[in-house]
């Protein structure tokens, strides 16, 4: 499997290196070109090269094999791809991709809360290179649930990324550019997921918001967090990727004052071991939310836990036991 991957990946690099050298562009925008010509599709600057080149480029991305990958290989040959490149351009945090060690318990808490086989509506509004969304569509996909997906991005090269991963995964997915806290993205939706971007939201602040800051500019991740509530079905769950020292910033307060309101249930706080980030400002956290209404209670007690090292097996598998049994004893989880 690892040789599969690892083969893969090697090629359609190869490919794209070549792009970026031919045509002397950056590694992100040689990456749409290889997914354009993985999919089929033409493309105005690939048009301009020698058919030697074009030959060559092609032979590559041939050679990588990827139409007879299952769909798990498939995603794991993108991300590593996506990772590399996203080093390649030096990209600022916010646009690196959500890796499997955080995306893994994201797609296991959703797993958890939708019953087998139902329908489902899943909508993440900072869908980025849609690494995580194409890992929840995976775990769905295993319990036989058939999922309507929609993602919101702010940036047009990495909507076109997302674009590319949903088609080149067999996946429909809705996808629009647009600015998600200027713009509700979706609404009653069963799951929301999101990486949230961390930072000050740029521009002036619509005047629904309960966690806009006092004065000065707010975090974006606050006034995210709340139109995730505010994309949810009653009794709907979100699951958002958070800064692990979400409570303890400056404008702590207002995201508290927040989550203490009528139409939101605080249920889970998962961190991270620590060597799993480059430094401790980097760290993240797994905030789990629901919609007040339909089924919805709040879990006695909140779950503030710290998930296990990967390699511990033991570990995990007792954390899983209890994450599962703590969502069936709150409403929270199918039995």
């Amino acid at each position: 499997m690892f040789e599969t991957i690892e083969k893969a990946v090697k090629q359609l690099q190869a490919a794209q290196n070549k792009l970026v050298e031919t045509l002397d562009m950056a590694a992100i925008e040689a990456l749409v070109i290889v997914f354009e010509l993985m999919l089929g599709q033409d493309d105005d600057e690939w048009a301009t090269l020698s058919a030697t080149d074009q030959a060559s480029i092609l032979a590559d991305i041939q050679t990588a094999d990827f139409d007879g990958m299952t769909p798990e290989l498939k995603r794991q040959v993108l991300q590593l791809l996506l990772v590399a490149t996203m080093r390649e351009d030096g990209l600022q945090a916010n646009y690196q991709v959500t890796p499997d060690a955080i995306g893994m318990w994201v797609g296991f808490v959703i797993e958890q809360f939708v019953a087998e086989g139902e329908p489902v509506k899943v909508t993440d509004f900072t869908v980025g290179s849609g690494n995580l969304l194409a890992t929840v569509a995976q775990v769905l996909g295993q319990q036989k649930n058939e999922m309507t997906a929609s993602g919101v991005e702010n940036d047009d090269t990495m909507l076109t990324i997302a674009s590319g991963m949903a088609a080149l995964l067999g996946l429909d997915w809705q996808l629009t550019l647009a600015d998600a806290v200027a713009t509700q993205p979706a609404v009653n939706q069963d799951v929301v997921v999101a990486d949230l971007p961390v930072g000050y939201y740029p521009s002036a602040v619509p005047t629904d918001f309960t966690t806009q800051a006092d004065e000065g500019m707010t975090y974006v991740h606050h006034l995210l967090i709340e139109q995730a509530i505010k994309a949810l079905r009653p009794g709907g769950l979100a699951a958002l990727i958070v800064p692990a020292n979400l409570f303890e910033s400056e404008q702590a307060a207002n995201i508290l004052k927040y989550l203490q309101g009528s139409d939101v249930f605080f249920q889970a706080l998962l961190q991270f071991p620590e060597k799993l980030f480059t430094n401790e400002k980097a760290a993240k956290a797994i905030l789990v939310l629901q919609r007040a209404g339909g089924d919805a209670v709040q879990a006695t007690p909140v779950m503030l836990a710290r998930t296990p090292e990967l390699t511990n097996v033991a570990e995990n598998k007792n954390f899983v036991s209890e994450i599962t049994a703590w969502m069936t004893a709150n409403s929270l989880g199918h039995a």
